[in-house]
This record gives C-alpha cells, sequence and structure tokens, in this order.
C-alpha cells in the first residue's frame, strides 16, 4: 500500500484526539469515559453511519456537534477547579476535532441508556470521533 498525505494526517489526527481525550469523561449519572472511534466503511453521509450504527432503533437523532458540547461548556460548575476544569478539556477536544473533521455531528441512540457518538468526516475518507454513554433518567 503506498502511503499519500492523507494517511499521514490521519496518523496527526488521532494523536492528536488521543491527546484531547486522555483521562476525559462525560458527565451524567454514569460518568462514562469518552473514546477514540474509528470507521473506515466508505459510507456516504453521517446520516448513512447514523442509521448503520443505530441498527433500526427509532431513538436515534443526529444533531449539531454543539448539542454533545452544550452541558459541559455552559455550565459554570464545570468550568471551575470544584469541576474538574472539564469545560476547557471538552473545549480543547472541540477545537481538535474541528481542526482535523468536516461534517461533524452529534448522533445519540437510546431514551436512558444513551449512545452518544460525536463523528465527522477526516480528509482520508474515515469517520472519526468520540463515543460515550449517558444515563438519563
Amino acid at each position: 500500500m503506498e502511503l499519500k498525505p492523507e494517511h499521514y494526517e490521519l496518523t496527526i489526527a488521532l494523536s492528536a484526539m488521543e491527546a484531547a481525550m486522555a483521562g476525559l469523561w462525560y458527565p451524567s449519572e454514569s460518568d462514562a469515559l469518552v473514546s477514540l472511534v474509528i470507521y473506515a466503511d466508505p459510507l456516504p453521509t453521517t446520516e448513512a453511519l447514523a442509521q448503520k450504527l443505530a441498527a433500526g432503533d427509532d431513538s436515534l437523532q443526529i444533531q449539531p456537534a454543539e448539542a454533545f458540547f452544550r452541558p459541559v461548556l455552559n455550565n459554570p460548575y464545570w468550568a471551575s477547579e470544584q469541576g474538574g476544569h472539564l469545560a476547557q478539556k471538552f473545549a480543547s477536544l472541540r477545537d481538535v476535532l474541528e481542526t482535523h473533521l468536516e461534517d461533524l455531528h452529534s448522533i445519540r441512540i437510546g431514551t436512558v441508556n444513551v449512545t452518544l457518538y460525536l463523528l465527522g468526516r477526516h480528509p482520508s475518507g474515515c469517520y472519526l470521533g468520540v463515543c460515550t454513554h449517558v444515563t438519563e433518567t
């Protein structure tokens, strides 16, 4: 396989994402860690990928990326020392994702136990992003 510039850029993007999300957790009743996800399927759109991830679950919601960040970035507690400066960490993650990905969207699957994705397309054609789980009762 011949390495192309977008493959080199992919390794840079993955390294930056891993650094930005190291030890990062998403606040909810379950406080789950944020994990890196990579989808190399040649799907044409975020909506097609979301449909595949949901596997027929009719709770699927595709939202702007801001919906993923809003609960953390708009809460003063998470910006404080007491809140672990979580807002600043999520702002850094947002900046990394916006630098390396296009068409960034939040994908929610589930109602009480929600799988939450934040995915965008990398110039290599892969979809990259993060995944976590939230509990909403």
